[in-house]
Order: structure tokens, then C-alpha cells, then sequence
């Protein structure tokens, strides 16, 4: 009987605590090799028109990769990382003199797509689609797009 009920609380726990983290996953593994490296392509939607839209993406950890790019009237700041086991999206738009980034957490996470969400504003959702040579990012705002960027992969 005793055996019966620790057998049971395993198959309880295991689940939960055999489910890979962040940095056990192939996707993510995936994500951060390929947009590490420069980028260059345009917001092709935006509040204010299309502009072009150049990024480099350098790895500062094995888990963690930062890109800044400059459109024009603001600085914009992505930060990818595992943290706790998740990956977040740590983003700052420098427009109108913000200071205050928004923290996304991945909820979806494929090879091909991984979308962040954040709980303030809960409104903001991106979706990254990264590439060997081109990648995607859709910024919606109460489920509509409000941005659209379109990468190649920088040619030297």
C-alpha cells in the first residue's frame, strides 16, 4: 500500500518537475542562434509609417541576447532571456522620453514562432518568427497588429 502511494505522488510531481526548462529547450536553443548577428529591414507597420528598422543581436550570455535599434525618433531595446526557467522579452521604446520597459513572458514557444505576453499592459503581445536569413517581428496591441518588422540577415 505504501508503495502504491508513493508511487502515486510521483506520477503527480514528475510531470511538473521533469518538464524542461527554458534552457532545455530546442526551440529556444534554436530562437537564440539564429537571431544572434546583424540584421537589416524595415517596420513595414507602424503608427507612423514605415521606416527602416536595423538591428544587431549580441550574445551576453549563453541565455541571454540583446539587440538595439534606432528608427528614428526613439531608441528601442530588446532583451531576450531565461530567467526562472522562462524566457522574457525585456523591451524599451526610448519614444516620448519613456523609461519604462515592459516585460513579456513567453507563451508559446515553437520552432518556428515563439509569442510573448505581458501582464502590464496586459493588452501588449509579440510574436517573434526568427530565420536563418529572415526574421519577423508582430507587435499587437488588443490583438491587432500595431507594428511590423521584416529582417534579412545582414550581408557583409
Amino acid at each position: 500500500m505504501k508503495r502504491y502511494f508513493v508511487l502515486a505522488l510521483l506520477l503527480q510531481i514528475l510531470p511538473f518537475s521533469a518538464r524542461p526548462d527554458c534552457e532545455e529547450n530546442s526551440s529556444v536553443r534554436t530562437f537564440f542562434g539564429l537571431l544572434s548577428g546583424d540584421w537589416q529591414g524595415q517596420a513595414v507597420t507602424t503608427p507612423v509609417g514605415p521606416g527602416p528598422y536595423d538591428i544587431s543581436f549580441e550574445r551576453r550570455e549563453p541565455f541571454w541576447i540583446y539587440g538595439q535599434a534606432e528608427p528614428g525618433a526613439s531608441v528601442h531595446h530588446w532583451g531576450f532571456y531565461c530567467e526562472d526557467g522562462k524566457l522574457w522579452l525585456r523591451f524599451l521604446s526610448t519614444f516620448r522620453g519613456n523609461t519604462n520597459p515592459v516585460l513579456l513572458e513567453a507563451t508559446a514557444i515553437a520552432a518556428d514562432e515563439i509569442r510573448f505576453r505581458a501582464n502590464n499592459p496586459d493588452f501588449l503581445e509579440v510574436t517573434v518568427r526568427p530565420g536563418r536569413d529572415h526574421s519577423q517581428f508582430e507587435v499587437l496591441h488588443h490583438g491587432k497588429r500595431h507594428v511590423l518588422i521584416e529582417l534579412e540577415r545582414a550581408r557583409h
